[in-house]
């Protein structure tokens, strides 16, 4: 039951903050981060269940953000490959299989350093452009 209720939150607070029309990436980046360090302590199914759904919420909401024209497709590409691996994690948990879900979180985590390296220029762009 808390399962359920914390999904049906998580989707409440994607379509609430989607509604404000801005999505604060800052924030979201943030809440992110603990959804993950979350799952990735969790000793529980239900416990991991709970923080990859906040994760999953967040990276509906990410999809929604306005991004600079240059590297839109980028992050919308990496948002994508991120929503597919949660799908496998959630797969992974409905089997009860937090082992292999666990390991499913280091693909999660490839994918944020992978991405990460394209959020801020370099020192070599910010000076030749």
């Amino acid at each position: 039951m808390k399962v359920i209720m914390s999904v049906l939150l998580a989707g409440l607070f994607v379509c609430a903050s989607v509604s404000a029309n801005e999505v604060d990436m800052e924030k979201t980046m943030k809440q992110m981060a603990l959804s993950f360090k979350q799952a990735k302590d969790a000793q529980s199914v239900e416990q991991m269940t709970v923080a990859i759904a906040s994760f999953e919420a967040q990276v509906q909401l990410a999809q929604q953000a306005s991004f600079a024209p240059e590297k839109a497709e980028l992050y919308q590409k990496g948002l994508k490959e991120l929503a597919l691996e949660v799908d496998q994690t959630q797969l992974l948990l409905e089997k009860n299989d937090l082992v292999a879900a666990q390991q499913q979180l280091q693909k999660l985590d490839e994918l944020r350093k992978q991405y990460h390296k394209h959020r801020k220029p370099s020192f070599w762009q910010l000076i030749f452009g």
